[in-house]
């Protein structure tokens, strides 16, 4: 079984990188708060590198760097929820495919 120590900070780390995603989005739809939600952008993304280095100290890269791809699947539903964005059975199924990559590096070997 795969064993990957500080798994919580993985979940932070691939929150944090999300939220600085919708925040940069957010800043490219509406310029007046631009600045500052470039800002939260910034400061989302500083403490996502702070935490990835807690990670890497504890944990293989090879190990817990497949997890970001976790990110894309949080982007898609952040895609639907706030902007009414259409998903296509292409996206559905990439995403499956990332998810079953994870599995599979998951698996005992």
């Amino acid at each position: 079984m795969l064993r990957i120590k500080k798994i919580e900070f993985i979940i932070l780390s691939t929150f944090l990188q999300s939220f600085s995603f919708l925040a940069i989005k957010y800043a490219s739809m509406y310029e007046s708060y631009s600045f500052i939600l470039l800002g939260v952008a910034f400061s989302f993304i500083v403490s996502r590198a702070y935490i990835w280095q807690i990670i890497l100290k504890y944990n293989e890269l090879s190990r817990v760097y497949p997890f970001n791809s976790l990110v894309q699947v949080l982007i898609l539903i952040y895609a639907v929820m706030f902007f009414n964005e259409n998903i296509s059975f292409q996206h559905v199924f990439g995403l499956c495919m990332m998810i079953y990559g994870l599995y599979l590096i998951g698996k005992q070997e």
